[in-house]
């Protein structure tokens, strides 16, 4: 099950609107600087859809090398949502099942599963319309080291 209830707004968000001290996650963690890389066992097709996403979260400001993990996943949902379409432009839509009877061809789910995980990754990343309408620009460039110096004030 997922969270309930809108997303939590940004840090910064939050000091720009006012909000209540108590509200305000005074720890949160900043990524580090830099672009993500794509892992050397990606596909020639996923690593098209990386270097794409990742140029586009670039120009926004809002690619990390933490959200490894996650854009991977997003852009492998991308390459199966393909596929899956593939396969249903040159199938039916209803299959002849193991008895006999009409059923539902399998790449419906794949699809449908593939387009789910895109948009909620897509959503998390920035990648749709309302997400970036959800996004300052000064929040995209937070992480930046000579913004944010960790070993601040711990010089003897």
């Amino acid at each position: 099950m997922g969270k309930r209830g809108p997303s939590p707004k940004p840090t910064a968000l939050r000091l720009l609107h006012g909000d209540r001290a108590d509200r305000i996650n005074t720890d949160e963690p900043t990524p580090r600087t830099g672009l993500p890389h794509c892992p050397d066992d990606a596909s020639d097709e996923v690593r098209q859809v990386w270097d794409y996403t990742v140029a586009e979260l670039q120009v926004m400001g809002l690619a990390f090398p933490a959200d490894r993990d996650s854009l991977r996943c997003y852009c492998e949902a991308v390459v199966a949502h393909r596929r899956s379409s593939a396969v249903l432009a040159k199938s039916a839509i209803l299959v002849k099942g193991i008895h006999g009877g009409m059923v539902r061809n399998p790449a419906l789910q794949i699809q449908r599963d593939a387009a789910m995980t895109i948009r909620a990754f897509a959503g998390e990343f920035g990648l749709t319309p309302s997400a970036r309408s959800t996004i300052r620009a000064q929040e995209a460039g937070r992480g930046r080291e000579e913004d944010v110096n960790p070993f601040a004030g711990l010089a003897q």
